[in-house]
């Protein structure tokens, strides 16, 4: 018999030629080449009452509560920052596929989207539509060309859940203050201390107003339970210029 000569199938290098997505990528160059900015330390706690009224919202418009805290903090940070399209930045977990339950690795890492919060937009539309591409996975990879330093990261975390158990979680430190530099808009964790108490630590430019950021914050958090079809950022449009812009 002669010797064959096929040749072997090519071996694809690239994650997303093999059509794994984005989720087989680290995203290694988020924030590396961008400059930073002076920034300083907010604290927000939602307590008990604020919860409640999140989890009456969440079962109103029908997203959960973690995917509706990203849209309350997303629609604020718009407001606050006078933003209509807001970047958001988020640690997400990248073992979701069929068979990776007991993969060791890098099991985060960091995704991007836009989401449109200005011109009129409902409440009960920006929810829904953060909600279907979280769950969707809608998301990218960094842009390395067209990073800036006008998003928000957020790193949600919340309280796991045990079978006849209940995890403890260390309070956070709101008299800490180690924030000297950012290099996003708002750097932040969202931590779930408690079943009824949130606290999200803010690293902010110093442009920003982290107390106005509270204030709209809850405006969102109420409007989403009681009147979801408002149009919450009625005076930012595409032209609207941030905060620091002025400056």
């Amino acid at each position: 018999m002669g010797a064959s000569h096929e040749l072997p199938p090519k071996v694809a290098l690239d994650p997303l030629a093999a059509g794994a997505g984005t989720d087989a990528a680290l995203d290694v160059t988020f924030g590396q080449f961008v400059s930073r900015q002076r920034g300083y330390d907010h604290y927000v706690r939602l307590c008990a009452g604020t919860c409640r009224v999140l989890e009456v919202a969440s079962g109103v418009i029908g997203v959960p509560t973690d995917h509706l805290l990203v849209a309350a903090i997303a629609a604020a940070f718009g407001q606050t920052a006078r933003i209509g399209e807001v970047k958001l930045s988020l640690i997400a977990q990248m073992r979701d596929g069929p068979g990776e339950g007991q993969v060791v690795a890098n099991l985060a890492s960091a995704r991007h989207l836009s989401l449109w919060i200005g011109g009129g937009r409902s409440l009960l539309s920006l929810a829904l539509h953060l909600s279907a591409r979280l769950r969707q996975r809608q998301w990218g990879l960094s842009d390395l060309v067209n990073q800036d330093c006008d998003g928000v990261f957020i790193n949600v975390r919340g309280l796991p859940g045990f079978d006849g158990a209940r995890p403890v979680i260390e309070p956070v430190d709101v008299t800490r203050r180690a924030t000297k530099f950012v290099k996003n808009a708002v750097e932040m964790c969202a931590d779930q201390e408690k079943p009824d108490q949130w606290t999200i630590w803010m690293g902010a430019r110093i442009e920003f107003d982290g107390a106005r950021f509270a204030r709209e914050m809850r405006r969102a958090i109420w409007g989403f339970a009681v009147d979801p079809l408002q149009s919450f950022c009625t005076d930012v449009s595409a032209d609207t210029l941030p905060v620091w812009a002025a400056v």
